[in-house]
């Protein structure tokens, strides 16, 4: 196990593709502040027939860049890469190779998990960083939260983490099943992140929404946080932990299973 994550995490940091989604993504957390600054700077400014009140949605750099942790913006870019360095292996017969010098499936399965993991949150703390930087250079102030508060935040944080293990482990389900860089992509981007709501809603139209199924969506759970929700009560974390844990353990147990059972050309 130990030779098949070294052997993986060599590829991650040389892969070309890693670094690409990593810039862009951070990139863009960067931009966005800045544009939100500017927009908000030109409304000031246009003389209106209405007075709008506009205000800063950020106080400090950490109150934007804690919302790496729960902003929809990374999910693409996990869903690409987990896509191309998956893919890759079986394109390139790596995967084959592998099989055949005798590891456990079940072995190289979980270290796939494990790096793409890995990968995922190294793009998520870089744009905390890039995010938190570029924040405080727009408002000139670092933090003004309190102790409390900026606890709070990595609480929410840790939570988002645990389920952004699940969510990239439905795209290692994917990859590993589909083996296609195309057919992957599209299904995590168009099918999990896009469509797989509509699945939920379904469910609680057959029973009558006496039970909203939305609630127990993982991407839904993901999204409760959004913007550093702070009004989240108790039993939405301990469902967001619930339903991360369920995510995590279905897919990694039917991707193993899935794996085990198929012919590595």
């Amino acid at each position: 196990m130990i030779n098949l994550l070294q052997s993986d995490f060599y590829r991650l940091f040389k892969s070309k593709a890693f670094y690409i989604c990593t810039a862009v993504a951070a990139f863009l957390v960067s931009l966005s502040i800045f544009i939100l600054d500017w927009s908000l700077s030109v409304a000031s400014n246009i003389n209106t027939t209405e007075t709008v009140n506009m205000t800063f949605p950020y106080k400090d750099g950490i109150s934007y860049g804690i919302n790496a942790f729960s902003s929809g913006d990374v999910h693409l870019f996990i869903a690409i890469f987990t896509a191309i360095f998956i893919t890759a292996e079986f394109a390139h017969g790596t995967m084959k190779n592998v099989v055949s010098k005798g590891f456990s499936k079940v072995q190289i399965y979980l270290s796939k998990v494990i790096t793409m993991t890995a990968a995922s949150f190294i793009m998520i703390f870089t744009m905390f960083i890039i995010g938190t930087i570029s924040a405080t250079i727009v408002t000139g102030v670092f933090s003004e939260s309190s102790g409390t508060l900026i606890a709070q935040m990595f609480q929410i944080a840790g939570i988002e983490l645990f389920l952004h293990t699940a969510l990239t482990a439905v795209f290692v389900m994917i990859a590993m099943t589909v083996r296609n860089s195309g057919g992957v992509i599209a299904i995590n981007i168009v099918g999990v992140m896009s469509l797989s709501s509509l699945i939920y809603v379904a469910l609680s139209y057959l029973f009558h929404n006496k039970i909203n199924f939305s609630d127990y969506s993982l991407m839904y759970n993901i999204q409760l946080f959004n913007n550093m929700n702070l009004t989240v009560t108790g039993l939405d974390y301990l469902r967001s932990i619930l339903v991360g844990a369920a995510f995590l353990a279905a897919f990694t147990i039917g991707g193993i299973f899935l794996f085990k059972k198929s012919d590595v050309k």
